[in-house]
């Protein structure tokens, strides 16, 4: 049973937000250039919605964490969720781009495909390479699995170390993540770097730390999983789904309007995106309806992931081999529910022929509890409890 689909439900969003940027924004698919220009605005809602992102998973992998599992089976019951589809997505993704002779970003390519960069964004380190072509790699929107998989690697010996604060300080504790997302942008803005015109000219090394290095991501997964011991705790948010949805929108705006770029992946909205986090958890637990819980957005949510890997790869394809960018508005519409159409067909593919079989198979240890019946949702199957309980929404 998902006992959090709200949560699961507010991925799609999430997603949907991103396809739209890189569907917009990256293709070049308006020819009317005030179309064009107001499509920008999307950008920080991609951001915005990579950053609920690392929200989620840090709640989730917090509530569902259970006493006596070891760092080895969280593990690899987290590369059993990551790597299949990375990989099959990654070498799909790699034959177009050999085949087409474009880069990864979809721009004409002079020459092979380049090696490291490849390999680099086959193993997920490349988000730790300061250029372009690294972070890039084969598929551009992979550098947040690398940075996923650092809070992978950490949480379980900061999960021991949040458990440890008192109850009556977590709002403490969480209002000092939130004053680490704000660092983030303030040590950015120490340095500069050529200007990257996709991000409207920001310099290189203040677009990098602010929005792609790994170390940076952190403190808004330990902010997820301190709201996730804040709801343990029995503490519920001061705001509702639909007043923490808007307060997004009142937090964006302004920020937008006063503060430079390296604030607007994370610290802007970190705030109200965790009390939207909280609160849709909350009325879960409590049994209130949200409007994220709605049976389309958590059958869309729980294949999020697969969206997420394939819709850029997708496009690229789309316009590579069938549609050139550059169109009127209603052709523009028409070939993005092209875009939209092929992308939750080949995610729907890959949740159902790779994610969940090979996660079955990777995440369950050989010898399981004796006396217990698992299904591959079962925590027991997958090393995290001594009995059968329900699954988690990660």
């Amino acid at each position: 049973m998902n006992r959090l689909p709200s949560l699961t439900g507010l991925r799609f969003p999430c997603a949907a937000a991103v396809f739209l940027v890189h569907a917009w924004l990256f293709t070049e698919i308006f020819t009317d250039q005030d179309i064009a220009d107001a499509a920008l605005l999307l950008g920080p809602l991609g951001m915005t919605g990579v950053s609920c992102f690392f929200l989620i998973s840090g709640f989730v992998l917090a509530w569902s964490a259970r006493p006596g599992d070891t760092p080895a089976r969280f593990w690899r019951r987290r590369a059993a969720r990551i790597y299949p589809n990375h990989v099959v997505v990654w070498a799909v993704t790699l034959a177009v781009l050999t085949l087409t002779g474009a880069a990864a970003t979809g721009e004409a390519r002079e020459g092979p495909v380049p090696v490291l960069p490849a390999l680099t964004n086959l193993f997920l380190v490349n988000t730790w390479i300061p250029t372009r072509d690294y972070n890039a790699g084969v598929n551009i929107v992979t550098w947040s699995l690398a940075a996923e998989i650092f809070c992978y690697a950490l949480l379980p010996f900061i999960l021991p170390l949040l458990r440890r604060v008192p109850a009556h300080r977590l709002w403490a504790a969480a209002a000092l993540a939130l004053a680490a997302i704000w660092t983030v942008p303030l040590i950015s803005l120490q340095f500069q770097g050529p200007p990257i015109a996709e991000a409207d000219n920001v310099p290189q090394w203040q677009f990098w730390i602010s929005y792609m290095l790994p170390a940076a991501r952190l403190p808004e997964f330990v902010l997820g999983a301190l709201c996730a011991l804040l709801l343990r705790a029995g503490r519920r948010p001061p705001l509702g789904v639909p007043a923490a949805t808007a307060s997004i929108a009142l937090c964006l705006v302004p920020g937008l309007a006063l503060l430079p770029f390296p604030f607007i992946p994370a610290a802007i909205t970190a705030a109200p995106l965790a009390l939207l986090v909280l609160a849709a958890a909350a009325a879960d637990l409590d049994g209130h309806r949200t409007w994220l819980r709605h049976r389309a957005l958590v059958y869309l949510g729980e294949r999020s992931f697969a969206l997420y890997l394939v819709h850029w790869p997708v496009i690229l394809t789309i316009n590579q081999l069938i549609i050139a960018p550059g169109h009127p508005l209603p052709t523009a519409l028409a070939v993005t529910a092209l875009y939209a159409a092929c992308a939750l067909a080949a995610a729907w593919l890959l949740h159902r022929t790779v994610e969940i079989p090979l996660y079955r198979r990777l995440a369950t240890p050989r010898h399981r509890p004796r006396g217990c019946r698992q299904s591959p949702a079962c925590p027991a199957a997958s090393g995290t409890a001594p009995r059968c309980v329900a699954a988690s929404p990660e």
